[in-house]
């Protein structure tokens, strides 16, 4: 009845690459954003509503079809980036639904 000696690190995987870029492109993105909403800047800079969550978006979908390498950043990016594009969507379409003029 002994116990098995487990190795340390011998099951670990490395993230992929992409799935890194992504995760960390989303984060730049999200303070962008954050920044841009604190401050009121009239005009939000669009590469980091727009050009950052969809370069993020497709370089999660490429960790994601990576082999035998960790998904974590991966998905973690890509539901971030859907987040971002998602909420921009979601203002454009609330701020065309006011009516300034009744």
């Amino acid at each position: 009845m002994e116990l098995g000696i487990k190795l340390k690190g011998g099951g670990q995987r490395l993230p992929t690459i992409s799935g890194f870029l992504s995760f960390l492109i989303a984060l730049i993105s999200l303070a962008g954003l954050n920044v841009a909403l604190l401050m009121k800047v009239p005009v939000f800079p669009g590469i980091f509503i727009v050009q950052l969550p969809i370069v993020g978006f497709f370089l999660g979908l490429f960790g994601l079809i990576a082999r035998r390498r960790s998904r974590l950043y991966a998905i973690w990016g890509l539901a971030l980036c859907t987040f971002l594009l998602l909420f921009t969507l979601l203002m454009i379409i609330a701020s065309l639904s006011i009516n300034p003029k009744p």
